[in-house]
């Protein structure tokens, strides 16, 4: 399991799209979650759809392949796979539910709390929680707080996105990325055996 993060784009819906690409076809995460709450993954999202052609749903999908099926050429065929692979992206974009502010994701057993501001956090979503990931922040920044670790991948106009997963050793991994593609830190922050940070320039 990989999870995405990209901070308050604060309007830049360009950056914003750069940096929701870069997650699901680069970093091929499996969502791509928006940590800040105004419209601006909305507008992504949207613009996304309409320059893509993006399937409506299944229906749609199974619709146009029984047409391709009968009558169309390879171009057709592969303008359809590659709509229907912009479909599964568009459903893997995710936002904070503006009515609370924060959301509650699962990687393997351990808890994830995402937020937009931390100070929004109870005691019970502290104490549920073994990773909190939130967007309202100057900078990105990452800290363990007894056997909890708060985690931001700061603005986006710092220019990076954050990953959550899962790796094979039963770690769950921490990396900040810039949306060019380089790492910042790379680090793995709860599992199953201790590991040290790794730092990549």
């Amino acid at each position: 399991m990989q999870i995405g993060h990209m901070g308050p784009a604060d309007g830049d819906t360009e950056t914003l799209r750069t940096a929701t690409e870069f997650l699901l076809t680069e970093a091929e995460v499996e969502r791509a979650i928006y940590l800040g709450l105004d419209s601006s993954i909305d507008d992504v999202v949207r613009g996304w759809a309409a320059t893509r052609g993006t399937l409506r749903d299944e229906r749609d999908f199974l619709s146009r392949a029984a047409e391709v099926a009968m009558d169309g050429d390879p171009e057709s065929i592969r303008a359809l796979l590659r709509d229907e692979a912009s479909a599964r992206h568009l459903d893997a974009v995710r936002r904070i539910p503006h009515s609370r502010g924060k959301a509650v994701e699962l990687i393997d057993d351990r808890v994830v709390m995402v937020v937009h501001d931390k100070a929004q956090l109870n005691e019970e979503d502290i104490a549920n929680a073994m990773i909190v990931v939130y967007g309202k922040s100057p900078a990105p920044f990452r800290k363990q707080f007894g056997p909890r670790y708060f985690f931001t991948p700061g603005p986006l106009s710092a220019g990076s996105v954050g990953i959550l997963e899962e790796n094979g050793d039963g770690d769950i991994v921490f990396t900040l990325r810039r949306i060019s593609g380089e790492n910042v830190w790379h680090e793995p922050i709860l599992g199953r055996r201790t590991a040290r940070m790794r730092v990549t320039p």
